[in-house]
């Protein structure tokens, strides 16, 4: 069976000689053991039956596009209000606020 991860193997190793970003790969592995937890993770899948899969791509599915949704809106509120801020900022600095 394909591994996806493996597809993404040489962009790894394209970032790992950028002076600041191989070592901090090298951190995070000793920190924690990332590939074990991908192999450990793509181990499980290959398991599963093409019901539990496609039930549970579902589910993803559907939790990420319920994330976006609330980061859409989230990100909405906060772009208004940093509207607000900055239409008062603009008029404070032209002095409409001033007296006289």
């Amino acid at each position: 069976m394909l591994n996806v991860f493996s597809l993404f193997t040489p962009i790894f190793a394209m970032f790992e000689n950028i002076p600041v970003i191989g070592p901090l790969f090298d951190w995070l592995e000793r920190i924690t053991p990332i590939m074990d937890y991908v192999e450990t993770f793509t181990n499980f899948v290959e398991g599963l039956s093409f019901a539990e899969i496609f039930l549970g791509g579902i589910l993803f599915a559907i939790i990420i596009i319920l994330g976006i949704i609330a980061l859409v809106k989230a990100m909405a509120k906060l772009i208004i209000v940093l509207a607000i801020l900055v239409g008062l900022w603009l008029l404070w600095t032209s002095g409409v606020f001033t007296s006289g």
